[in-house]
C-alpha cells in the first residue's frame, strides 16, 4: 500500500512497548492496521485481536509496508535495521523515544521521532492533549502530525542535531523529581510521619507547583525562603540538610547549595 498522502493512514507495529500500545489503542477505528510484530507471539495476538492486525514475531515471513510504529526499547532501536533485514519495503518509520533522534534509522525509511511529554504508566494511556516533540524526514513529520492530531495530543518541532538536548530537559523535569521526592520521603519517615501520608505529602506540594507553572513564569510560581529572601532560614536548612544526609545517606551538602544557587537565578 503506498504511503503518500493516504486517505487512512495504514500502521504497522514493531514491537508493543507502552506509548506504542497505547498510541495503537488510541488510533483504533481511526486507521487500518497491518502486521503487529512482537517477539512475544501471545503478545502480538492479543493486540492484533483488539486492532484487527496480523500478529507475527521476528521469525514469521511478513514484508512491512507503509507507517510502522517502532516501540521497541531504546537499546534495541540502534539493532532494528538488523533485525528486520529484507522485512521492509517503502516504510515510513516513526519511534517513541526521547533520546534517540529520528536518524538512528535509515534516510530510505523516512523516519520521524514522536516524544510524548509524559510519564506512561500503562498500555491504555490517553494523549489527549499531551505536548509531542516530533523530528525527522518531511515525510515523516506530516505522519507524526497527523498521528498527534488523531490522538488528541500536540506537538512542537525541534531539530535533529537537539534532541538529545531536549531529552534532557525532560529528564530533569520528570526523573530529578523523584530524586527529590526521595528525599523528602526519608525526612518525613524519619520524624515518624508513615510512608503513605509522606507521599501524599509530597505529591500534593509537586503538584500544587506543576499547577502555578502551567499559570506563571517561573519567578512568579517559586515560593519558599529563597523566594522571599529570607537567607538566615537558607543557610540554617542548610545545616541541617549536611546534618540529617551526609551521615546517614552520605549525601554531600554541596547538593543543597547548588539548587539554592539555582533559585536564587530564578528571582534575582
Amino acid at each position: 500500500m503506498s504511503t503518500k498522502s493516504p486517505s487512512k493512514l495504514f500502521i504497522n507495529i514493531v514491537g508493543i512497548g507502552k506509548v506504542s500500545s497505547s498510541i495503537a489503542r488510541q488510533l483504533k477505528g481511526k486507521t487500518k492496521f497491518g502486521h503487529i510484530l512482537s517477539r512475544d507471539r501471545a503478545k502480538a495476538e492479543q493486540l492484533a485481536k483488539e486492532l484487527d492486525g496480523i500478529p507475527v514475531t521476528y521469525d514469521d515471513d511478513f514484508l512491512l509496508d507503509g507507517i510502522v510504529l517502532f516501540g521497541v526499547n531504546d537499546s534495541v532501536l540502534p539493532y532494528i535495521q538488523q533485525k528486520l533485514e529484507r522485512k521492509v519495503n517503502n516504510i515510513i518509520a516513526v519511534h517513541f523515544s526521547g533520546f534517540h533522534s529520528s536518524a538512528i534509522f535509515p534516510e530510505e525509511w523516512s523516519p520521524v521521532s514522536m516524544h510524548p511529554n509524559c510519564s506512561v504508566a500503562d498500555e491504555y494511556y490517553s494523549f489527549k492533549d499531551v505536548l509531542f516533540g516530533i523530528e525527522g524526514s518531511e515525510k515523516g513529520l506530516e505522519i507524526a502530525k497527523k498521528i498527534v492530531k488523531l490522538v488528541g495530543g500536540k506537538y512542537v518541532t525541534i531539530s535533529t542535531h537537539d534532541k538529545a538536548l531536549y531529552h534532557l530537559a525532560a529528564v530533569i523535569s520528570s526523573n530529578f523529581p523523584m530524586a527529590l521526592a526521595y528525599l523528602s520521603l526519608k525526612i518525613y519517615e524519619d520524624i515518624g510521619i508513615d510512608n503513605e501520608n509522606a507521599r501524599k505529602i509530597i505529591s500534593t506540594l509537586i503538584e500544587s507547583v506543576s499547577k502555578n507553572i502551567s499559570k506563571y513564569d517561573l519567578k512568579d510560581a517559586l515560593t519558599g525562603p529563597v523566594k522571599r529572601k529570607d537567607w538566615k532560614v537558607v543557610e540554617e536548612e542548610g545545616k541541617v540538610f549536611k546534618e540529617f544526609f551526609k551521615e546517614k545517606y552520605g549525601i554531600n551538602e554541596d547538593l543543597y547549595q547548588q539548587f539554592v544557587k539555582i533559585l536564587r537565578k530564578i528571582v534575582l
